[in-house]
C-alpha cells in the first residue's frame, strides 16, 4: 500500500460509524463526480452554463488537450506593414 493508503487507512480506523459512513457517502458523490464526461467541444453559452466546477474540468481537459497541438502563432502585423515605400 501507498504512503497516502496508510495514511488514509489509519484515520478511518480512527473515526467513529457515524464519521465512517459519512466519508463513504463523500467518497461515492466524488467517485461519480469524476465519471462526469463532458464532451470534447462546447460552445461558450453551454460552457457559460455549466457549473463552476465542471466548467473548469472541461477547460482543464482542454488545455490539457491542446498541449501537444502543433499551432503556428498568429503575427498581427506582416511585412507588408512595415514597408516604408
Amino acid at each position: 500500500m501507498s504512503v497516502l493508503a496508510d495514511e488514509l487507512a489509519d484515520i478511518i480506523t480512527r473515526m467513529d460509524e457515524y464519521k465512517q459512513r459519512r466519508l463513504l457517502e463523500f467518497a461515492q458523490q466524488l467517485m461519480e463526480e469524476t465519471d462526469l464526461k463532458v464532451p470534447d467541444t462546447l460552445s461558450l453559452e453551454e460552457l457559460a452554463h455549466l457549473p463552476y466546477e465542471e466548467r473548469n474540468r472541461a477547460v482543464a481537459a482542454a488545455l490539457a488537450r491542446s498541449l501537444d497541438d502543433d499551432v503556428e502563432l498568429f503575427d498581427a502585423y506582416g511585412e507588408r506593414d512595415f514597408d516604408d515605400d
